[in-house]
């Protein structure tokens, strides 16, 4: 089989693109971004490029103009045109120049449909492989009682399309279990588009929730979908959702009860089916009591609510997802060495990162190891740390129960326990008042 199909999107909204670029990670392709003609030029002179993702309305040149310039450094390069607008004459002329059509919000199973109708005219690999390969579908494997129970409950909830709220650590795995709910509901084969609504500049918020309307203000030149019109039909993920201003919550709960909502700048209701589920590592009752999510808001998400385990409190399940860990890197965990001390040493350790943090202790491993294992010269710092505290800490209770042992043998004479464990009597003095005795 050739190398892998490479793919560049040709867009100047950077948040659909890096969507798009998601989306067809599902694929397998090698995915190159442009955000201006220019840019794209650059990169098709540098590489061979098999299927562009054109939009029309870029910052330095029309879209429609810059086919025959890809043309002329990949003629063999299939060109998806995406608009939102309706540029019937234009298209006509693009069709004819034998590319295709996709029409702005488009779906998962829209992009399926094009490549699937181009697959025969690339020949540098099967593309149908590609493109038939399902998004990676959540199993979970687990020993622990909780996480059973857990894993009902969310099988459950995914057959309602109420909101659901996930609350744990970070590092628990909250994104997964939201997956792994829309894949369990109808939607599954729609959209299910995540955000961190911490990683959002607060004046960019609702045009990325709600999108705008071209020209509501300076520098609108286009019309933008927001997050909620892209995940139409699907499942919207907002993690850490107590980050977002209490405004923005409000439009939130606008569309949980009503289905609709306006883009900044619009006149008109915009109606969406979208299932939202929200996530956050703050405990119920700090979100409330701190003012960092709207009460009704909060009633409305937690009617529904799952609370995730840390590590530690599942830590019977560390090899299951080891193993998974390292089937997601593509190493059999049976080629993969981990003694019987290094793993105790992993079981009680306190796993502050939780799971990302055991995902960083991995990727570590493998990288330093060379693929080979877990080994001590391969362990961070913290837990090498933790373990030395944990000896010395159980060292020093060892000592301080053999003392009190010794004293109580004789009557608590310090005399006789000092002559008995070795120690001057000063020594012993000096320990027994350390430790308040």
């Amino acid at each position: 089989m050739g190398r892998k199909i490479n793919i560049l999107i040709i867009d100047d909204e950077v948040h659909f693109s890096d969507t798009l670029a998601d989306a067809l990670t599902i694929f397998n392709f090698t995915i190159f971004k442009a955000f201006t003609g220019m840019k794209a030029m650059e990169i098709l002179k540098q590489t061979d490029i098999d299927i562009c993702f054109l939009d029309v309305h870029l910052p330095d040149i029309n879209g429609f103009n810059l086919i025959k310039n890809i043309k002329e450094f990949s003629p063999e390069c299939e060109i998806i045109i995406m608009t939102a607008y309706g540029e019937l004459e234009q298209t006509k002329l693009a069709l004819k120049e034998g590319a295709y059509f996709l029409t702005k919000p488009f779906k998962i199973e829209d992009i399926k449909n094009i490549l699937n109708k181009i697959k025969k005219n690339i020949e540098n690999m099967d593309l149908f492989e590609r493109f038939s390969k399902q998004d990676e579908y959540i199993e979970y494997k687990t020993k622990n009682s909780k996480m059973k129970e857990i894993l009902k409950r969310a099988e459950k909830f995914a057959k309602s399309d109420l909101p659901v709220l996930i609350l744990g650590s970070t590092g628990t795995g909250k994104d997964t279990l939201a997956k792994y709910i829309h894949q369990h509901s109808s939607r599954n084969g729609e959209a299910f588009i995540m955000q961190n609504c911490a990683s959002l500049p607060e004046n960019l918020i609702e045009s990325e929730l709600f999108g705008y309307e071209r020209g509501s203000f300076t520098g609108a030149f286009n019309r933008k979908y927001g997050l909620f019109e892209i995940a139409n039909k699907g499942t919207l993920f907002l993690n850490e959702i107590g980050e977002l201003p209490l405004s923005s919550q409000a439009k939130i709960l606008h569309i949980i009860e009503n289905k609709s909502f306006r883009r900044i700048g619009g006149v008109v209701d915009i109606y969406v089916d979208t299932r939202i589920i929200a996530a956050t590592n703050k405990k119920m009752d700090e979100l409330l009591k701190y003012g960092e999510i709207r009460e009704d808001l909060f009633y409305r998400l937690e009617t529904l609510h799952i609370e995730l385990p840390d590590l530690k409190d599942r830590i019977d399940d560390l090899p299951l997802l080891i193993e998974s860990i390292l089937l997601k890197r593509g190493i059999n965990h049976k080629d993969f060495q981990i003694g019987d001390d290094i793993l105790e040493l992993l079981k009680n350790y306190s796993w502050p990162g939780n799971i990302r943090e055991l995902e960083n202790l991995i990727e570590r491993s493998v990288l330093l190891s060379e693929g080979k294992g877990i080994f001590y010269d391969t362990l961070p710092y913290s837990i090498l740390k933790e373990k030395k505290e944990t000896k010395d800490f159980k060292l020093k209770n060892l000592e301080k129960e053999h003392i009190l042992k010794t004293l109580e043998s004789v009557n608590w004479n310090r005399t006789k326990a000092s002559a008995i464990l070795g120690i001057d009597r000063k020594t012993l003095y000096r320990k027994l008042k350390k430790w308040g005795i």
